[in-house]
């Protein structure tokens, strides 16, 4: 199984943007439909999403306050509102590729 690439987003505080990202969004390169994994608070683990992504994501800009950065700092991000590390991009092509909404890597 090839492992995808994948891009990363922090979803920001609209009213607040200089405070810690709420959420972290792993988008996989692809000429395909958008896949993606987002932390889901109420699942408690890293789920594929796309939906919810494509919505922050594509949606007027001026509703949703995102940006685009290396995985490194999207690790650091996570760390700030979850105990679970972001996945490996091994792992998100896994979560990907199970493509169900409540699957994913659950809280330890």
């Amino acid at each position: 199984m090839e492992t995808l690439a994948f891009g990363y987003h922090l979803l920001m505080q609209t009213d607040h943007p200089a405070a810690p990202a709420v959420n972290v969004i792993a988008v996989a390169y692809s000429s395909g439909p958008t896949q993606a994994v987002i932390w889901d608070r109420r699942a408690g683990a890293w789920g594929f999403r796309p939906d919810v992504a494509a919505a922050i994501l594509y949606s007027d800009p001026g509703e949703h306050n995102t940006r685009s950065v290396d995985r490194a700092t999207a690790e650091r991000a996570a760390l700030e509102f979850t105990t679970v590390p972001l996945p490996t991009e091994e792992e998100l092509t896994e979560i990907c590729r199970l493509a169900g909404p409540w699957r994913g890597i659950k809280r330890r």
